[in-house]
């Protein structure tokens, strides 16, 4: 099936487009700005006062400590075959890769004198926090899942290449994960052989991470600062995907489509409204491994995990303050229209999404959203991946917004389908989770 993005008054439909040349794309998380001061008006003060500048608490050191990944070191080579090359260290000891000294090398670029940013808080290479002498904070990119696909549209070879990531800051003199900024980033490359290679997938992949990983890394180190330190923490804590979806589901997600579907929940929810989200944990889950920590006592304080062998102390990530749920139903594609050039359809993804703290529920509700594209005359019917995809990131980014609105809309309750809203406590998850959000907003 081929398909060709359709536009509309001159705006893209899909958020997730891939030009005629499909060049890289790249899922940004932006952040929200806070309010501005009011001015006073009326009142001049007759005589001028001298303002006292008062410094700003200087910003707490960040070491940089590289690339991490997500889970147990036995699972690295089916979960990240490429990834794990770019990790700090190994079970061998390797030295640090070059993927690091690049992503190093663009926060110190990117690093202004003074300033209030966590890129600004990167320490120099020679500084080594200590577990016993306080907070020991550490800013890692941890690699949550890389996959890569080929896919035939109308006798064209096209690689679709996608690393889902967390800018993760951990204190380490008390094992605490204090801060993520999810990322996510895609490639796709368009194959100039008739059939695409392994190599030729490992390829797309590496420049992912080479390019877009790295850039988008820097961008989320730039849009925030101190405080997100302290907030309240929210992650999926699970999904479910009933047969009818699992059916459409590519092989390389069907085993691991829990971290898929909550990277890019979080990422959206991320760009949608400024809210930051863990990495996917059921509870008490194992969640880097590949680590070094670069601390001045590590020897003496931490001890290397005898189970997962690869370099560093492993985290056990618990339960989030407040919990995600996603339920996926299922996937559909509907005919809109025809025409003498083909067939225009409209790729439609849904998503129960909850949201509760402990055991009380404080939204559930069913949300949907479509794609449309072109199937020229004549082309396969087959709905590929790439199509749904597109489809998801629209759901949870309009989904953001939509459960923002809520939070000055009535409280709601009704059994079938199942809906419930709570305003008030909608409000109270935001302003913990995610404060800049609604900073003068009533």
């Amino acid at each position: 099936m081929q398909f060709h993005r359709v536009f509309a008054a001159g705006k893209l439909v899909s958020r997730l487009s891939c030009s005629a040349v499909f060049a890289a794309i790249v899922f940004s998380a932006t952040g929200v700005e806070g309010a501005s001061a009011k001015k006073e008006k009326d009142a001049k003060p007759a005589v001028s006062e001298a303002k006292v500048s008062v410094p700003a608490e200087p910003l707490q050191p960040i070491k940089f400590s590289g690339i991490w990944l997500s889970g147990k070191y036995s699972e690295t080579d089916l979960r990240f075959p490429v990834g794990k090359r770019y990790s700090l260290s190994s079970a061998q000891g390797e030295g640090v890769a070059e993927l690091s000294k690049t992503l190093l090398a663009g926060l110190r670029a990117a690093a202004k004198l003074n300033g209030r940013r966590l890129v600004d808080a990167v320490a120099s290479d020679d500084y080594a926090p200590s577990t016993t002498g306080g907070q020991a904070f550490l800013m890692a990119c941890a690699i949550n899942y890389e996959h890569v696909d080929s896919v035939e549209i109308a006798g064209i070879h096209k690689v679709l290449a996608e690393v889902g990531f967390d800018l993760v800051i951990c204190d380490f003199s008390n094992k605490a994960i204090i801060a993520t900024l999810p990322g996510r980033v895609m490639r796709i490359d368009v194959s100039k052989g008739a059939k695409v290679s392994e190599a030729q997938k490992t390829d797309c992949l590496v420049a992912l991470y080479r390019n877009e990983l790295v850039k988008q890394f820097i961008k989320l180190a730039q849009a925030r600062g101190p405080e997100i330190f302290g907030i309240g923490t929210v992650g999926v804590t699970k999904v479910t995907l009933m047969d009818e979806a699992k059916a459409v589901l590519p092989d390389f997600l069907k085993d691991r489509y829990e971290e898929f579907f909550s990277g890019v929940a979080a990422s959206n929810f991320y760009e949608g409204v400024g809210l930051p989200m863990t990495p996917f944990s059921r509870g008490s889950d194992m969640v880097f491994c590949g680590m070094r920590e670069g601390l001045s006592d590590a020897q003496k304080a931490l001890a290397d995990s005898e189970q997962e062998k690869g370099g560093g102390l492993t985290f056990a990530l618990h339960v989030p303050d407040y919990e995600m749920e996603l339920v996926i139903p299922t996937f559909r594609t509907v005919t809109a229209s025809s025409n003498a050039a083909g067939q225009l359809v409209q790729n439609c993804c849904y998503s129960r999404i909850s949201i509760k703290r402990g055991d009380l529920v404080i939204y559930s509700s069913q949300h949907e959203a479509n794609v449309t594209n072109l199937i020229p005359k004549g082309s396969s019917q087959k709905v590929p991946w790439l199509a749904y995809s597109d489809g998801l990131n629209e759901l949870f980014f309009k989904s953001s917004k939509q459960i923002k609105g809520q939070i000055s809309g009535p409280e709601k309750k009704q059994d079938k389908p199942v809906l419930i809203v709570k305003p008030l406590l909608l409000k109270q998850f935001l302003m913990e989770c995610a404060p800049w959000s609604i900073v003068g907003k009533n």
